[in-house]
């Protein structure tokens, strides 16, 4: 009985591999390196092999859900085109199938025992750590797969494993290509900047009514106002409803009762026996007999595992000493669980009868969980009691505003019946205001036809995990522009700034030719209230120079000797900043910190088998005769 238990929840059985594996297509993103998209048909052939319309849109629906679950449950979906998934689906499935083709005319195969491996290192299928399979087959047949159909994908996956494999181990780098880079990426460049300053000047700018008339008409989308909406809401706050609630010491010591029972009920005791088999009653009384004697010589400090490998009858505990596994109460029969719960670690029973035979019990270890005293449980306790009150109360109250509230024309009467205020907002628009207004739920449900036109009292709009509200719609305002006077100071100080950044620039383009010429302009800049910054051997990551800055002094030539090379340019600020790239030196192997060529080779490495991959792929798809589609529009890789 018990070798046929321990059989059934502890052998050792295949483990499945669940789920499309072709880990180098994860690694490449094999649909970007190939680059092609195209219009799916049905009856798609690769060299005569037929791809169904089942496979092409059970693919695309996974992708679309996999996408989808990415996304997560509040995004913006207006711009989703599901047709894109379809496609890449036929692409992936194409490729798959030459894939596939070239394999097998190479005349690669997988063997049974590779398949049986793989099977073998899968968890998907396992119950606490072990194969059951019960969970395979339904978790297979959820996937549309019998063992034999599942077996035969796995094979064909393998293989194209082991093909993709063969570029995806073989990239190479050259030690010139890694120290051409290197040069790249630790060259070092000297040079010098001045930045003109917006505000310069900026007050002494005078801006005409004219001109901010001119503006105003020439910009009016620009000022126009969205629609908006004021709102009264009622509010729920589970949060302050804790307050309400109260709960008894008695309450809690039940509960911290009900743990440690819970607790107690989960120790495992680890049981190991020495099982002398009586299968009818005359030979009971001899198994007693024998098991008696076990008995004393293990008083005499005999080792309880020797005696089990020799002298028990069940044969699959015997070769590990008797070790039946854990119990947590109710694994063993019940005379076996009572003289198992009676003893302490190390201890050995007295011979128990059960329908098995006579068995000698060794309770082997205790795994128990350690319960803490009631007094550092209370406050948790205590508050995992209120927070289930709390919540049946919250419930109960949105269940009641909500209806309220459809019943009613306005809020008072959902107010006064549940004690509530009603709270009203200022002016906001679709893009959302301040406090409840910033809510995407509220926005919605604000400018929702029944709630805007019908002035409607909305359904319950949950907030948040805590907060649920009611609103109406007290005010409406169309879109409209505002009027010139109350925009013309903003108006002013764009025309300001305008002035200022084209005052900037021709100055700055000035500097730029008078440096282009060989001319010495200190004495412009210190008239202006400038000086040069000046950074010297400055690398590509430098984190003291503005990312524009950087960019451009090194996209700039590396100048002649003796010589500069001066560029201008705007900043997204809208200051204009003059650069002068003074000399370059190219990097070099000792730059480069520890792991750092390493790393650098594994990525070229990558690299180099990506373009391999992408012209193996190329080359297969250009020998192909595929049918039953479009023509692919070519895209760059």
């Amino acid at each position: 009985m018990l070798q046929k238990i321990r059989d059934n929840t502890q052998g050792i059985i295949a483990k499945l591999f669940i789920g499309f594996i072709i880990a180098v297509f994860a690694l490449f993103g094999v649909e970007t390196i190939v680059g092609t998209f195209m219009n799916a048909s049905t009856g798609l052939k690769v060299n005569d092999v037929e791809i169904n319309s089942l496979e092409i849109e059970t693919l695309a629906q996974r992708k679309t859900q996999e996408f989808l679950s990415e996304l997560g449950a509040d995004a913006d979906l207006s711009g989703f085109d599901e047709s894109l998934f379809r496609t890449n689906a036929v692409n992936e499935l194409i490729q798959r199938e030459l894939l596939n083709q070239s394999a097998s005319n190479s005349g690669m195969m997988v063997s049974t025992t590779a398949v049986d491996r793989r099977i073998l290192q899968t968890e998907d299928f396992q119950v606490d750590g072990v194969y059951n399979d019960e969970r395979s087959t339904v978790l297979l047949q959820s996937m549309g797969y019998t063992p034999s159909s599942y077996r035969a994908l796995l094979s064909r996956e393998t293989l194209l494993n082991q093909l993709l494999s063969a570029y995806s181990t073989t990239g190479f780098v050259t030690p010139n290509e890694v120290a051409h880079i290197a040069s790249l990426i630790h060259q070092k460049r000297s040079f010098r900047y001045v930045s003109l300053l917006l505000d310069a000047g900026a007050a002494d700018i005078e801006i005409s009514d004219a001109e901010i008339a001119e503006y105003y008409e020439a910009n009016q989308p620009q000022f126009q106002q969205e629609e908006q909406v004021k709102i009264a809401w009622l509010e729920l706050d589970r949060e302050s409803m804790f307050a309400e609630v109260s709960i008894s010491e008695e309450q809690v010591r039940k509960a911290y009762d009900e743990e440690v029972a819970s607790f107690q009920a989960q120790t495992e005791r680890r049981a190991a026996h020495i099982l002398f088999e009586a299968a009818d009653a005359g030979a009971l009384e001899g198994a007693m007999a024998e098991a008696a004697g076990i008995k004393a010589r293990l008083d005499a400090g005999e080792d309880f595992a020797t005696l089990a490998a020799e002298f028990s009858d069940d044969t699959g505990s015997a070769e590990n000493g008797g070790d039946v596994g854990y119990t947590t109460g109710d694994n063993f029969v019940p005379e076996f669980e009572a003289a198992l719960q009676a003893l302490e670690p190390g201890q050995v029973s007295e011979p128990v009868k059960t329908e098995f035979g006579i068995h000698i019990i060794k309770l082997v270890e205790v795994n128990a969980t350690e319960i803490e005293p009631f007094e550092a449980r209370q406050a948790e306790l205590e508050r995992s009691l209120k927070t289930t009150e709390v919540d049946l109360l919250f419930l109960s109250r949105s269940e009641e505003l909500g209806n309220l509230a459809f019943e009613s024309v306005d809020l008072e009467e959902p107010a006064k019946t549940l004690g509530l205020q009603i709270n009203e907002s200022d002016w906001f628009g679709r893009s959302g205001g301040a406090g409840i207004a910033a809510a995407q739920a509220v926005i919605d449900a604000s400018f929702s036809d029944e709630i805007l036109e019908e002035r409607l009292n909305s359904e319950l709009i949950r907030v948040d995990d805590n907060r649920s509200v009611v609103i109406h719609v007290n005010d409406h305002k169309l879109p409209e522009i505002s009027p010139l006077e109350e925009v013309k100071g903003e108006i002013a100080i764009t025309l300001r700034l305008e002035r200022v950044r084209e005052q900037a620039r021709q100055f700055g383009e000035t500097i730029v030719s008078s440096l282009e010429s060989g001319e010495n302009i200190d004495s412009m800049l210190e008239a202006q209230g400038l000086a040069w910054t000046q950074l010297d051997a400055v690398e590509r990551t430098d984190q003291r120079v503005n990312p524009a800055i950087s960019e451009q002094v090194f996209s700039l030539p590396k100048p002649e000797a003796n010589s500069t090379r001066v560029k201008g340019l705007t900043l997204d600020t809208g200051e204009y900043v003059v650069v002068e790239l003074q000399s370059v030196v190219d990097g070099t192997m000792e730059d480069m910190e520890e792991g750092e060529e390493a790393s650098l080779r594994n990525f070229i490495s990558q690299q180099s088998s990506a373009l391999d991959f992408a012209g193996f792929m190329t080359s297969l798809e250009n020998k192909a005769q595929i049918t039953g589609r479009d023509e692919p529009a070519a895209e760059e890789f």
